[in-house]
């Protein structure tokens, strides 16, 4: 691998405001068993992205989130979810063709739901129905975390109440690398890597070194650890196209970058080297499972706080420690890449902030997301923590979304598995005030425009990226090809837009 770069480097309880809540529960409550007509119960179609097994059936598990919902917001949940790798088709599926879609999460695609007019716009609908979310979200981040979700004045997304400092981790089974005659202290950056890998493989024939936690184009491995590594900002935009390195102000493609071209360089050596799956760059199979089942050492991937490794532990039944390699860079997509919104075309838009509000306030309801009924899919360990229940792990239980903590909610009301510090929500929210920023933080690329540059570049991404972050393709035959078909379908269009915007922004900031 030519390495003249050497890529070296992807909440305590709150005290909620809650009489309004109280009253407004225990009115729709009431009014509902009464059969007031005024007061009836709404339905929304609420659609969350899992990392975790897909189970065949939801009615237990959204039983239990209606129980919550219709009593204390009059409001009832068509609950469905996805896997990190069809979750946008899904949801992009359902918003163009007309079916119902009312609550959804980004996922990388903040921008292009707004400039396509699929999200509606949120001011007049939090102050009278999300008061309470918005308090959490401002005495946790400060005052100014919506600008990350606002465009043209108006509030598009509510981030997720979590830590968004997610440093890129190597996560991996401790008992097989301690088989290969290695330990953590022989993981130090991205370069030790490749030595790791061979002495698994020799360990380990029948097991894959290396193994991609989703190949989406907008949240893979690679990329998200070329961004911290060299700071990288993507100006809210995942596709690529267009793109600021460190602090010069020029807006470049990124695929066009050596950093780029290096880094895909390594994962065909990697690939070549046997040390990934040969369908990686279309398997649905998630790390997840392929950890459980003890077909897979390690993947990448960005997490905040120091008890990852534990928590993975606790679902796949294996030793899982993982190792910071490469820091974290925060952009505006940082807090709006992961941030829930309103379809534009929800017939229940008021129902929908409701349940929102409700999402980010309720311990109850959080918790029954993200581990299903008590009892049965988990059980209490104390007022923190959980554990499942005996002789279960996260693939024989019926139901967990454990693995979407970072996704929903606010994460000081989440319960931890059994054995995971609660301090570390403390340092995840000491590492949010505390990493560095980049220089555009707070600008949001404007993509209408350009917009049908934008779709006709997103689908050349969409064709050839997978396939070179995950080393199934030669870089060397085909990124010129793929920077053709970039320039093809507008990418300088695209770019000279996203410098106009800059340098109008940027004077705005004083700079």
């Amino acid at each position: 691998m030519n390495k003249k770069k050497g890529i070296t480097a992807l909440l305590m309880s709150v005290a909620l405001a809650g009489s309004l809540l109280t009253g407004c529960s225990s009115s729709n409550s009431n009014s509902a068993s009464n059969g007031d007509d005024s007061a009836k119960v709404e339905e929304i179609v609420f659609a969350m992205p899992s990392f975790n097994r897909i189970p065949d059936d939801l009615s237990k598990v959204t039983d239990a989130i209606n129980a919550i919902t219709v009593d204390k917001i009059g409001v009832k949940v068509d609950y469905r979810i996805y896997g990190p790798a069809d979750y946008a088709q899904k949801v992009n599926l359902a918003l163009q063709s007309g079916e119902k879609m009312d609550v959804f999460t980004t996922l990388g695609q903040f921008s292009n739901y707004v400039s396509k007019n699929q999200v509606a716009p949120l001011d007049e609908l939090i102050a009278e129905h999300g008061k309470e979310m918005t308090a959490i979200l401002e005495k946790d981040f400060g005052p100014d975390l919506l600008k990350a979700t606002t465009i043209n004045g108006e509030i598009y997304g509510i981030p997720v109440n979590k830590g968004m400092a997610l440093p890129i981790n190597f996560i991996y089974n401790a008992d097989m690398l301690n088989s290969a005659g290695l330990s953590s202290a022989d993981i130090e950056s991205v370069d030790d890597l490749s030595a790791v890998f061979e002495a698994v493989k020799s360990a380990h024939a029948d097991v894959v070194p290396f193994g991609p936690i989703n190949v989406n184009p907008s949240d893979t491995n690679l990329v998200n650890l070329l961004k911290g590594t060299y700071k990288v900002d993507f100006l809210t935009d995942s596709s690529g196209v267009g793109v600021v390195v460190g602090d010069d102000g020029k807006v470049v493609n990124f695929y066009e970058t050596d950093i780029f071209k290096d880094g895909v360089r390594m994962m065909r050596d990697w690939y070549n080297k046997g040390y990934l799956q040969k369908d990686a760059a279309t398997t649905t199979i998630t790390s997840m499972e392929m950890l459980s089942s003890g077909r897979e050492f390690s993947y990448l991937g960005g997490y905040s706080g120091m008890e990852i490794g534990k928590s993975i532990s606790a679902q796949t039944g294996r030793t899982i420690e993982a190792k910071r390699i490469a820091p974290f860079y925060f952009d505006t997509s940082a807090v709006n890449s992961v941030s829930w919104m309103v379809s534009s075309t929800s017939k229940a838009p008021e129902a929908a902030v409701k349940f929102l509000n409700l999402l980010y306030t309720d311990e109850k309801l959080i918790n029954t997301i993200l581990y299903g009924v008590e009892g049965e899919d988990y059980v209490k360990v104390d007022e923190h923590h959980v554990k499942f229940p005996d002789g279960k792990d996260a693939n024989t239980v019926s139901y967990t979304a454990m693995f979407s903590t970072g996704i929903v909610g606010s994460e000081s009301l989440q319960y931890q598995f059994e054995g995971i510090s609660w301090s570390d929500i403390e340092l995840k929210l000491r590492e949010n005030k505390e990493t560095e920023r980049s220089p555009y933080f707070g600008f949001i690329f404007d993509q209408n425009a350009v917009k049908t540059q934008m779709s006709a570049v997103t689908n050349v991404v969409n064709q050839y990226l997978p396939g070179l972050v995950t080393g199934t393709l030669d870089p060397e035959a085909i990124i010129p090809k793929f920077v053709k078909a970039l320039n093809d379908a507008g990418a300088a269009d695209i770019i000279k837009s996203k410098q106009e915007q800059l340098d109008q922004w940027l004077a705005t900031q004083g700079n």
